[in-house]
């Protein structure tokens, strides 16, 4: 019942399958008629290094959105403080935290997301285009029972079940209940509104989406997957660029990897090492995620001040 930031898909491969389709994840889409169509500058890149893996490296748009930990620690709080409101009223209701997030050894350091897609040549050989170990990503909640009428009304503030939330003032074994209920008063806490946004800034996730297809489609990334692609017919695999690769629905009608995968996954971690295809694709990346910051300095300077608010707010909960 408590509003939670949709966890992200802890996979390494999660954001560049979400763009397997391209323009289906630009938040800049046209959204109808008369909307005019993002110009798209391509910005310079100063210098491209050789990497075989990312995962270590920093980018701009880090500083501006949840990493794992604080993303963790926002959700204890959150959960805490709402468990604490409900008790006022006299219901034990605790919750549902999702586990500390499990990372493969595939998996960004600093990001809830990865980027470029599988990058350790190892797990590759091993796992193919699944992620390492089986099912690494965070564990799946069990259903709760459905909380009481009493309890819906202290939860959101309303016990019409058409609102989501409501104004409160209700007054539950002698309390007040405060407005949109005790999800209110734990969102409050953690960002000072009772309606405010828990976890990444709207603007900070549309950038996370955009810069990675803008990239993605940059002509100098395109030129890196027409040469890995042609690394790949070499060794007998046809696709047109990586994440066509990764994508293939093939993968995902087996439970684990097979032969067939293996090899496939093989042959691209050598084209990527052979093309630096990573290397290529990051710099471009941390290029347009510059850009965008620039572009939008004063709501990025906000949403930076808000994180770390939210962060220290959910440390203080934590700790109180």
């Amino acid at each position: 019942m408590f509003s939670r930031p949709p966890r992200s898909i802890v996979l390494l491969v999660a954001l560049p399958l979400l763009l397997a389709g391209c323009t289906s994840a630009d938040p800049d889409a046209k959204r109808g008629t008369g909307t005019p169509t993002r110009v798209v500058v391509p910005p310079p890149v100063s210098a491209t290094p050789v990497l075989d893996s990312a995962n270590d490296r920093p980018l701009p748009l880090d500083a501006y959105l949840f990493d794992p930990e604080q993303m963790f620690t926002v959700e204890r709080a959150q959960a805490r403080l709402g468990t604490s409101c409900m008790a006022r009223f006299g219901f034990d209701y605790v919750p549902q935290v999702p586990p500390r997030p499990t990372r493969g050894s595939d998996a960004p350091t600093t990001r809830r997301d990865g980027r470029y897609g599988p990058q350790n040549a190892a797990v590759m050989a091993k796992w193919g285009y699944h992620s390492e170990g089986g099912d690494v990503g965070a564990e799946s909640m069990p259903p709760r029972p459905q909380p009481s009428q009493e309890m819906t009304v202290a939860l959101r503030g309303s016990s019409d079940i058409k609102q989501k939330f409501g104004p409160g003032g209700q007054v539950i074994s002698g309390q007040t209940v405060p407005d949109h209920g005790c999800v209110g008063e734990a969102v409050k806490a953690l960002t000072g509104a009772v309606d405010g946004r828990v976890g990444d800034a709207q603007l900070a996730e549309d950038l996370k989406f955009r810069t990675l297809l803008d990239s993605q489609k940059d002509a100098r990334t395109q030129a890196v997957f027409g040469q890995w692609s042609q690394c790949m017919k070499e060794g007998g695999f046809s696709y047109p660029d990586p994440v066509a690769a990764l994508g293939d629905k093939t993968w995902w009608d087996s439970p684990g990897p097979t032969p067939h995968e293996i090899q496939v996954a093989t042959a691209d971690a050598a084209c990527r090492h052979r093309t630096n295809l990573v290397g290529v694709w990051y710099s471009v990346d941390f290029a347009y995620q510059q850009q965008a910051i620039a572009e939008n300095a004063a709501a990025m300077a906000q949403i930076k001040t808000d994180l770390q608010a939210q962060v220290k707010a959910a440390t203080a909960a934590l700790n109180g």
